[in-house]
């Protein structure tokens, strides 16, 4: 693995060792002047934590935190909460801090089963890499592109999403992407493949399930592999750049031939035309940037 692969890895491994459950009867929470208590210790709670235990008793959190005093919230709270006493829950700590309150029939799919998505894409030799990646209970997000990829052009990529609280689902994205820049930004310029793993059920996610949605990004990776070694006569580079000018005007057209000359040895193969292309759409309004990197996208699903 390369080294940002290693230090995510070792995030995700170290902030998974500091998080703990417990499923026990709702009395086990009360609320004091000073926070919540949890089997009578105090406990710090993220906002969402809060706004779980207020619904569990049908409070609107807003009303909660902003219109009642300290006394208030004790009251109402402990009052509702009481009635659903014996009620079991799923209680999601990081050490001392409250992150998650879930039904006890939720299906833990946490941030650790990101490293089996690191280990299929190793073992493929796709040789991915994290340009980017959030990890937080509400919303984890981790950008992958293959090592050899490129800061605007377009490029395999993977994105996976989670939620370790309840908020969403475990989900993966791969297709053709454009790298925006350097902070991990990712514009889709073709089909996508999705899949997504519900935190309901009792079977566990496997890694063949998760092979699908990789195999997308194999794809295009061979695609772009294949491009470099496909050659474009002069009536091959004649068709694409008269192919521009009809759909998206000579200016278009000028902007890819000027382009390629400087940066992407004349377009002398297909991967060079389809680098020139992504680059030369950045000089455009949005509108006809997503049509250059749609065309450019195209010949690269021929290629």
């Amino acid at each position: 693995m390369n080294d940002k692969t290693e230090k995510l890895v070792k995030v995700i491994t170290e902030r998974q060792q500091s998080k703990y459950d417990a499923i026990v009867p709702a009395r086990y929470v009360v609320c004091s002047p000073h926070g919540f208590l949890f089997g009578g210790k105090h406990i710090r709670t993220t906002n969402t934590a809060v706004k779980q235990l207020c619904a569990t008793c049908g409070i609107p959190t807003q009303f909660f935190i902003e219109r009642m005093n300290e006394r208030e919230r004790c009251a109402v709270f402990n009052r509702l909460n009481i009635q659903h006493a014996e009620v079991e829950r799923l209680y999601r700590f990081q050490n001392d801090c409250l992150y998650g309150v879930v039904s006890e029939r939720y299906k833990k799919i946490d941030n650790i089963r990101i490293l089996d998505i690191l280990q299929a894409a190793s073992d493929s030799g796709i040789g991915l890499k994290p340009v980017k990646w959030t990890l937080n209970h509400d919303h984890t997000r981790v950008v992958l592109v293959p090592e050899n990829a490129n800061v605007g052009e377009l490029t395999p990529s993977i994105t996976v999403t989670n939620s370790e609280n309840g908020l969403a689902s475990l989900s993966l994205w791969a297709g053709v992407y454009r790298w925006v820049c350097s902070n991990g930004m990712m514009v889709p310029v073709s089909d996508i493949a999705k899949s997504r793993w519900m935190h309901i059920g009792k079977n566990d996610i496997s890694l063949p399930d998760i092979r699908i949605v990789l195999n997308k990004s194999f794809e295009w990776t061979e695609k772009l592999y294949d491009s470099k070694s496909r050659y474009l006569s002069t009536k091959n580079k004649s068709d694409i750049v008269l192919d521009i000018t009809r759909a998206l005007g000579q200016k278009a057209a000028e902007k890819m031939i000027e382009t390629a000359n400087k940066s992407y040895h004349g377009g002398r193969t297909m991967f060079d035309a389809v680098g020139a292309i992504t680059q030369a759409a950045h000089a455009f309004r949005p509108a006809v940037q997503t049509e250059l990197e749609h065309y450019a996208a195209t010949l690269l699903k021929v290629a």
